[in-house]
């Protein structure tokens, strides 16, 4: 039986994350224009079998953008000029959280609107930044196709055991482990439903870059 080396692997997976970038990029009629640097993006890692009974860890990305709330605005122009964000506002050492409900994301929401009507969060999915995130300049993580030396990175890396759900469709960042309604939102940002499930990981990279402003 044939088998692949390491090598046509490592240009497999590369030609994927780019076939998988290339059909979100024409579905969304994505301007060619801008850069990936605005991308949210989305790395779900699951296991898959050859015909020889050999595992193999597929990666599979899809690409979104976010919806910097004006509360982030307001952090960002604070950090800018060496202000400290109030401890409501700042997002420098927040969490990631995932939800079952997408809605159509606004400047002025709070947990309130993502959170709809109490039920879309998934439990067990708030959880820290990746250690070392925000960042900028992330080329330390090649799935990270956003990076740039202007583009301030955040990251999420869920383990297999750590919760799964059949129909993840919305994302936030926000600072409180146990958010109310009034909790605040870094940004908010929805994908196209996909599924976790307790053989997956799951990684989630939000770029925010700095372009002529």
């Amino acid at each position: 039986m044939f088998e692949l080396n390491s090598n046509d692997n490592s240009k497999r997976a590369q030609e994927g994350k780019v076939d998988d970038f290339t059909k979100w990029a024409q579905s969304t009629r994505y301007l060619t224009e801008q850069k990936t640097a605005d991308n949210v993006i989305r790395v779900l890692e699951f296991p898959e079998f050859s015909p020889s009974g050999k595992q193999e860890m597929i990666k599979q990305f899809d690409y979104t953008h976010n919806l910097v709330t004006n509360d982030g605005e307001i952090f960002y122009a604070k950090q800018g000029a060496g202000e400290t964000p109030t401890a409501l506002e700042d997002f420098s050492g927040g969490y990631f959280d995932m939800s079952t409900t997408a809605y159509t994301e606004a400047e002025t929401d709070t947990y309130n609107e993502y959170d709809v009507s109490g039920t879309g969060s998934i439990s067990g999915s708030i959880q820290l930044f990746t250690s070392g995130y925000p960042k900028t300049n992330d080329t330390g993580d090649a799935d990270n196709t956003g990076d740039g030396t202007d583009v301030v990175s955040y990251a999420v890396n869920y383990s297999a055991a750590a919760w799964n759900d059949t129909d993840i469709e919305q994302g936030a960042i926000h600072d409180n482990p146990t958010p109310v309604t009034a909790s605040k939102l870094l940004c908010v940002f929805s994908f196209t439903s996909f599924a976790k499930t307790s053989s997956d990981t799951l990684k989630v990279f939000v770029n925010h870059a700095f372009e002529n402003q």
